[in-house]
């Protein structure tokens, strides 16, 4: 018996190879929810959640009193951030915008991940991040700015590139050298729930640290991306 995370994934799966082969050209509409869960002996939460996919991928669009229309015959793909210097990081930030969730005090629980001085005072920022076109979350992230270059809360609604770079031109420190390490993990129920996934479902999850010219910790993160809808992408030239 199928597991029920891999049947939504079953459906959506046929569904784009229906969308791809022209059964359902660009203009036209996909069966209802209720005509799914007849046609493939499915809940309605799952053909939900197989639309839901879709949706995510640029394939369809759900229009109120229309149902699900086809707008695309190939998927957009992953978000793919390239990773080589400095500028492929920063950039992350820029092709993306940060839905900021809470804005204050930083949480020692969030210090401690990141290796962070406790005895400093941080600020801490959670929020998603989403692509600049909309969608699914890519992301939840939690920074940590060291409090004396944290920007203020109303500047970053409008600001469209990385903190790192609003503190390189308002405070005039650079970030010399970032460090990263990934990892795999399993969603817990909490962040599912934020970023509309299955708990349980894998993910990676990034520390980055910024360190300045003399090597002091200024800013970190943590983010955890859903993984199939983020790719790192590396280049290695000798």
């Amino acid at each position: 018996m199928s597991a029920p995370n891999s049947l939504y994934r079953r459906l959506a799966d046929d569904l784009r190879k229906a969308i791809a082969s022209g059964h359902y050209p660009t203009g036209s509409l996909l069966p209802t929810e209720s005509d799914l869960c007849a046609t493939h002996q499915v809940s309605r939460h799952t053909a939900r959640d197989a639309l839901r996919i879709l949706t995510d991928e640029g394939l369809i669009e759900r229009r109120r009193g229309a149902g699900s229309v086809v707008i695309a015959a190939k998927p957009i793909g992953p978000f793919s951030q390239g990773w080589g210097e400095i500028g492929d990081i920063l950039q992350y930030a820029r092709d993306t915008r940060l839905v900021i969730l809470s804005y204050g005090p930083a949480d020692p629980a969030d210090l401690a991940a990141m290796g962070l001085d406790l005895a400093q005072s941080w600020i801490g920022i959670d929020g998603l991040r989403v692509r600049t076109t909309g969608g699914r979350p890519l992301a939840h992230t939690s920074i940590c700015v060291r409090a004396d270059l944290a920007p203020p809360r109303a500047a970053l609604d409008d600001w469209p590139h990385a903190i790192a770079e609003y503190i390189a031109r308002h405070a005039g420190v650079l970030a010399a050298t970032i460090e990263q390490d990934i990892s795999a993990i399993k969603l817990s129920r909490d962040l599912a729930k934020t970023l509309h996934e299955h708990a349980g479902d894998p993910a990676l999850r990034t520390r980055r640290r910024y360190l300045d010219a003399a090597g002091h910790i200024y800013q970190a993160s943590i983010s955890i991306h859903p993984g199939e809808h983020f790719t790192y992408s590396m280049s290695v030239s000798r």
